[in-house]
């Protein structure tokens, strides 16, 4: 019973209070929403997927069900690989230097040999042509890019996903193609793998991943929400003062015999005692009622 009724008086005190509770919560939704839109910086995220196999015998002439189950599971070891300093420590070199794009290609000279012996030049030779391109570089050490990346993959399969969050969504997907690029140059002089696919390439995405807008509204409604109804609590946990007849029973043990109700005062209502006069001639004039109902003023 006392259980019963300590609910009862919470959900009394809810219901008294609920529309100071409901206002302080969305007091803190908004300033929940404020924080997560303005104060703190977005964060975006870009991945790139790769399917990585390992070397086979040109004898072999298919793919054996073991060695792909040997791959799923040395899955983690490419994960560690991904995050080694010398796989990032390339990555951190080429992100400092500005991306060298090809213009056009280079092509070697062409001769035409002549029924004398004598060779004729067809086409004289194309050197390379390149330029800087406009790509930003970005001056990153080895422990920031160990922060920025992650390594994902779903269970039972061969293909894993380079995570990379940044503040800033080209940043993001420069250094996952990067560190991809790197890995697929570097991984064969680690493993016996020859096969090195990248299957998505990562492209900036300018919706952020974070923070999570929602979660900072449930924190802002949940904080000022809770603190309001933990001051309602305190404010009638500490008033001892009797509200109901039922409370003299419950705190005293005494039988309720019956309730006085308060009256309020009535104006021009007159509790005197009758009073008789007597005229000059000696005869009595009327009485004036004890409970008389107005008063002339």
């Amino acid at each position: 019973m006392n259980n019963v009724l300590e609910l009862r008086q919470l959900w009394d005190i809810i219901r008294k209070h609920f529309f100071a509770i409901f206002f302080m919560a969305l007091i803190g939704a908004g300033i929940g929403y404020g924080i997560a839109k303005f104060l703190i910086a977005p964060t975006y995220s870009a991945s790139t997927s790769m399917l990585v196999n390992r070397s086979t015998d040109n004898t072999q002439s298919g793919v054996n069900l073991s060695d792909q189950q040997a791959d799923v599971q040395i899955i983690n070891t490419y994960k560690n690989l991904v995050i080694s300093s010398n796989v990032l420590g390339d990555v951190a070199n080429k992100l400092k230097q500005p991306k060298t794009v090809v213009v056009q290609p280079g092509k070697p000279a062409v001769y035409d040999t002549l029924a004398d012996g004598t060779r004729r030049l067809v086409s004289p030779e194309q050197k390379e042509i390149t330029r800087t391109s406009s790509q930003p570089t970005y001056d990153l050490t080895v422990d920031q890019l160990k922060k920025m990346v992650s390594i994902s993959n779903q269970q039972n399969s061969q293909v894993f996903a380079i995570n990379v969050t940044s503040k800033d969504p080209k940043q993001a997907a420069l250094v996952a193609n990067t560190v991809a690029d790197s890995f697929k140059a570097k991984i064969g002089g680690f493993m016996k793998i020859n096969n090195v696919s990248i299957i998505d390439s990562a492209k900036a995405n300018k919706t952020p991943v974070g923070p999570n807008k929602k979660l900072f509204i449930l924190a802002g409604v949940v904080i000022l929400g809770g603190l309001a109804f933990l001051v309602a609590l305190v404010r009638e946990l500490s008033d001892t003062t009797i509200k109901s007849p039922d409370e003299v029973s419950q705190l005293f043990g005494f039988t309720n015999l019956g309730v006085v109700s308060h009256i309020k005062g009535m104006k021009h209502f007159d509790m005197a005692p009758t009073v008789q006069s007597m005229s000059d001639d000696g005869k009595a004039m009327h009485s004036r009622s004890r409970l008389s109902r107005l008063n002339k003023d």
